[in-house]
């Protein structure tokens, strides 16, 4: 008894998404058309050395629309369009003319079809409602059946049925044909993917190569600044004492105080860099405990959900407690919230951290906010970053970071 209403309303959602698709479709067939006439005349206007300019555009926009056509292909067949919102790799020129070709003729005639069954089940429901308003000479014929008396109009329904079965059933099979046809035309050769993955692992490598940069300068810097002037001045009151130790012994033991107080606070600001690089409690007791002992000495009150938080590799989980760390620090100095919410979870090979506060938004990465160290950091491990601030707020950060290696 439990399935049947599952089945129906299965049936009924691919119907609808077949309904949309199609529609998309079709709207995709005119802007093909337009694109293709155009591109032909501005092809003959090259002839007269007048349409290059407008030709290298055209082309442009033609590789788009077939990119825009591909996305949601993929979308409609359920598989990855990028979840960061990226578009797919360009699509090659001859692919995207070739699909705008098809795609004119089969994207119109998929529209056409299902907008001809969607009106045929509207007329044929609702004609026992309004055949009789219209005058003698014209009449209604759904389905080529002649309404012409009262007893045949009660009997429309029953051909609005038979439209509505060809509906449900061909709809949906035109949408997923439709985009089987899409993927198959505008499928990336295997030396465009290729160029295209080298690319991106390049400009990984470099944004990788950065932020290591900018990590050993902090580093570099935090050791500068301070543990070598506190080493420096151990050094120095070693000097006196050494001079003054037979000269005056009460002054020496002041000294020596002075040098042990200084050598205590180098050590304190050598083990804060080394818990920088790596915090010993992310080795200790992993990153659910790193993560809930941020969250307790932060400023703002902060809740945290990480439930049932599995080991990760050490490199994800340093990467995901530092965007923990960053965003926590942006929220108790820029937010002006009162509360922020942290949730860290693993699924299906990825893990996900999200920071969301209820201050008042409009964070900008581009102000020194730590928000573009964030998208340097999750990029070196191929993640994603979606930052999200509007003004009023609230802010949510979110990080994907693939930790199945």
């Amino acid at each position: 008894m439990g399935e049947r209403p599952v089945r129906h309303r299965a049936a009924r959602e691919r119907t609808l998404r077949g309904a949309r698709y199609t529609t998309a479709a079709g709207a995709s067939a005119l802007r093909s058309w337009l694109l293709l006439g155009a591109f032909l005349f501005t092809h003959a206007l090259t002839a007269l050395l007048v349409g290059a300019p407008l030709l290298r555009r055209l082309t442009v926009r033609l590789e788009r629309s077939a990119e825009r056509d591909i996305r949601m292909a993929r979308a409609h067949l359920g598989q990855d369009t990028g979840s960061d919102g990226g578009p797919p790799p360009r699509t090659e020129f001859w692919n995207s003319i070739s699909w705008c070709a098809v795609n004119s003729l089969f994207g119109l005639a998929c529209m056409f079809t299902a907008f001809v069954l969607a009106v045929g089940v509207a007329v044929s429901l609702t004609c026992p409602l309004w055949w009789w308003t219209l005058p003698p000479e014209l009449q209604v014929s759904p389905g080529g059946y002649p309404v012409d008396s009262w007893p045949a109009a009660l009997l429309t329904p029953f051909v609005g049925l038979v439209y509505l079965g060809l509906f449900v059933y061909c709809v949906p099979r035109l949408a997923d044909g439709h985009a089987l046809l899409a993927r198959r035309m505008l499928r990336v050769p295997d030396r465009v993917r290729l160029r295209t993955r080298i690319a991106e692992v390049t400009a990984l490598r470099q944004t990788a190569l950065e932020a290591h940069g900018m990590e050993l300068r902090r580093i570099e810097r935090d050791l500068h600044d301070g543990t070598q002037n506190r080493l420096v001045a151990v050094r120095m009151h070693l000097g006196l004492i050494e001079r003054l130790l037979t000269e005056d012994p009460e002054r020496t033991r002041e000294l020596i105080t002075v040098a042990k107080g200084a050598a205590e606070e180098a050590l304190g600001e050598l083990r804060g860099v080394v818990r920088s690089i790596y915090p010993p409690i992310l080795a200790d007791q992993g990153l659910a405990t790193a993560v809930t002992s941020l969250a307790s000495r932060s400023a703002v009150p902060c809740s945290v959900n990480v439930e049932g938080l599995p080991r990760v590799p050490a490199a994800v989980e340093t990467a995901a407690y530092f965007v923990v760390t960053e965003a926590l620090t942006n929220v108790t100095k820029h937010s002006g919230a009162t509360s922020a919410r942290v949730t860290v979870r693993e699924h299906g090979g990825e893990l996900t951290v999200e920071v969301t506060d209820d201050g008042r938004g409009g964070a900008d990465e581009r102000g020194g906010s730590g928000l573009s160290g964030i998208r340097q950091r999750v990029a070196s491990f191929e993640g994603r970053a979606r930052i999200s601030s509007p003004p009023g707020g609230p802010t949510t950060i979110e990080v994907r970071l693939p930790c199945a290696f």
